[in-house]
């Protein structure tokens, strides 16, 4: 069978006999012809004809909005073509627009073998993504910066939420192939490394290359694992060793953590070539000696592994010190630090050491956050016996207050996370406390700022629930004893409010978190930016309002979670209660006055309306009609003697 083919010959396309074997080729050879045809009658220009007559039906393309397809269909006289796209099957364009904006595909492309089988490609990347890397690369000529890769792989190949695990489990791969070079920042491409480099070549370039502390030590783990490429390691690593020196001489300052596991990266390598010689190169513990102020910024964040090169060198560095240095570096180092200090310091023989720093500074209140959450995380292994100090609640709430107040801390808080998933810390902790400590410790976390409401209402009703000798502290109802009269009930200890009241409260309350903190944080900002914190009077003055503000918002959030609106309909007349009207007369002179008794927040003297919290209202509750009452004049320590002639039940509307 006989094909048309479209060649150029003098300017214009020319039809040349192929050989075909299939009946898809003789369909090819008829829309090529209507190429030609148009071409000749000036349809299409010789440029456009020649691109068309590459995207013939079977053919995969890419287009840049679109994505990958296939193209399905030619109507060459009707001016179109029909393409199937990933989310547009049987798109149609129009020859002119397909010719500008389509590229062929050839079939190896991963684009190609994504739209014959999607489902295999998938499970290609997951498989094998080594090859699948090559692949992608090779396909669009062998580089790709991280961005433009995302572009392609991200939510089509690999969907979205498991493309971060995905990648960063093919990194780890990718990075044992010496075939790639992995950038270490995203304006880096990610490439295929030349073929005729050499292994041993190619790492030391990308040594020499890499712009950064991290991919240097990156490259050096590399050299690591890989030193049987070099034939003389002493000598072809010997230059790029030595210049590590002044590499963390200049990064200590900016990135100690970084600078001191490049040096470590550089001892490792070192310590696995034969007579290499580095002469007056920077040592380890002469670093650590020199930059003792940093030791929690060095080891925040740092591995098990290099944390522990780092605690020996500490050891060679302090000599009987080292002990004392490794504890004062607890604070600010990171709970992963924390953890290891402790363990290496039991490992040593100076467990007895860190336990009395730990009791020190319980009782002193003294420890930071971070300290305290690994006592309350270990509390039942390795920080049993400081758990059991007396002061680790009161350490626990004031460690969170210094925290909230502190600019320089993180915005996450390990302790405060703690006492909110751990639900059996609180139990744990006020297991062995008298009623009056655990009544205490309510009250701390009833006042204090550092929670949400919902948390806080969280955490208060796993104390109930522990501890229901507290229950009057966060209701503010004393349950009544069995066999009690009303009569015996004489002051009614419920938050009682009126509505209106409450209302006013709740307004404030929203007023203070949606309009003063947030503005309050906007003038922390403002000022932040004015310099040096230690001496700026704007910013010092707008974080003591913003401790004011919170310790507002505190109290309020206590206030409206456990007040009870009412509207006083309820009360009772046979005694004085919440809600009545009461007529006094003075036994001396004979006059009277009326006197109503609302809610706690519900004070006017001017109306004669008094809270039943007030000292007045104190004394009258419970009393009866021709009780008699004694109560506080203005002049102090002087009373007055008055009688009940009357209660009636308070109406909306007689205020």
């Amino acid at each position: 069978m006989i094909r048309a083919g479209i060649g150029r010959i003098k300017g214009k396309f020319a039809v040349f006999p192929i050989a075909i074997t299939s009946p898809r080729s003789y369909c090819a050879q008829s829309m090529h012809e209507q190429v030609q045809t148009l071409v000749d009658a000036g349809r299409l220009d010789l440029k456009l004809g020649e691109t068309v007559s590459q995207l013939e039906p079977g053919v995969f393309c890419l287009h840049k909005s679109w994505g990958p397809g296939v193209i399905k269909e030619w109507d060459l006289f009707g001016d179109k073509m029909i393409i199937d796209f990933e989310g547009k099957p049987g798109h149609e364009m129009k020859l002119q627009f397909a010719a500008n904006s389509l590229e062929a595909l050839d079939n190896d492309h991963i684009f190609a073998k994504f739209v014959g089988d999607s489902e295999a490609t998938k499970q290609f990347a997951i498989d094998d993504p080594i090859s699948f890397a090559f692949e992608v690369l090779t396909s669009f000529g062998g580089s790709l910066f991280l961005d433009h890769w995302e572009d392609r792989i991200k939510g089509r190949i690999i969907p979205d939420e498991k493309y971060k695990s995905w990648w960063e489990s093919a990194k780890k791969k990718i990075r044992t192939d010496r075939r790639f070079v992995l950038p270490s920042k995203r304006n880096l491409p990610f490439e295929l490394r030349d073929s005729e480099v050499s292994p041993a070549e190619g790492l030391i370039g990308d040594f020499g290359q890499a712009k950064d502390i991290k991919a240097k030590i990156s490259i050096l783990e590399s050299i690591g694992k890989d030193l049987p490429v070099f034939d003389k390691p002493a000598i072809q690593l010997e230059e790029i060793l030595k210049s590590i020196s002044p590499l963390v001489i200049v990064a200590i300052r900016r990135s100690p953590g970084a600078a001191v596991e490049l040096l470590i990266a550089r001892d490792d390598v070192v310590a696995k070539i034969e007579g290499i010689d580095l002469g007056d190169s920077l040592k380890l513990s002469d670093v650590l000696r020199d930059n003792k102020k940093k030791f929690p910024e060095i080891l925040k964040g740092m591995g098990v592994g290099r944390q522990r090169q780092v605690y020996d060198a500490i050891k060679d560095a302090y000599a009987d010190e080292w002990s004392n240095e490794l504890i004062a570096c607890m604070e600010g180092s990171g709970a992963r630090a924390i953890g290891e200090i402790t363990k290496y310091l039991s490992d040593n023989g100076e467990g007895k050491l860190l336990l009395d720093h730990l009791l020190k500074g319980l009782a002193q209140r003294s420890l930071g956050f971070e300290v305290v959450a690994w006592i309350c995380k270990e509390r039942k292994e390795s920080s049993e016996a400081a758990f059991a100090h007396k002061g680790i609640s009161a350490s626990i709430i004031g460690a969170l207050e210094r925290d909230q107040l502190d600019e320089t801390t993180p915005k996450t808080n390990r302790l405060h996370d703690l006492l909110i998933d751990d639900t059996e810390l609180i139990p744990d902790l006020l297991v062995d406390s008298d009623k009056a400590e655990i009544r205490h410790f309510t009250r701390r976390i009833r006042s204090t700022p550092v929670f949400e409401t919902l948390n806080k209402n969280s955490l208060l009703a796993r104390i109930v629930k522990k501890f229901p000798l507290v229950e009057d502290l966060i209701t503010g109802e004393k349950k009544e004893k069995k066999g009690a009269k009303k009569s015996e009930q004489k002051k009614p200890t419920s938050f009682v409010v009126s509505w209106e009241s409450l209302q006013a409260r709740q307004e404030k309350l929203d007023d203070i978190i949606n309009k003063k903190i947030p503005e309050n944080s906007k003038e922390i900002g403002i000022a932040r930016e004015h310099g040096d914190l230690k001496e700026n009077a704007e910013f010092k003055a707008a974080k003591q309002q913003q401790a004011i503000l919170m310790r507002q918002k505190a109290e309020l959030e206590v206030e409206v979670s456990t007040a009870r609106g009412t509207d006083f309909s309820d009360a009772i007349t046979s005694s004085v209660s919440v809600g009545t009207i009461v007529e006094l007369e003075d036994v001396d002179s004979g006059s009277s006055e009326s006197v109503t008794m609302l809610g706690a927040w519900d004070t006017d003297t001017e109306k004669g309306i008094i809270s039943y919290l007030s000292g007045m209202g104190n004394a009258m509750l419970g009393k009866s009609v021709g009780d008699e009452i004694e109560l506080s004049t203005e002049k102090e320590g002087e009373t007055r003697l008055v009688q009940i002639k009357a209660i009636s039940a308070f109406a909306k509307g007689d205020s």
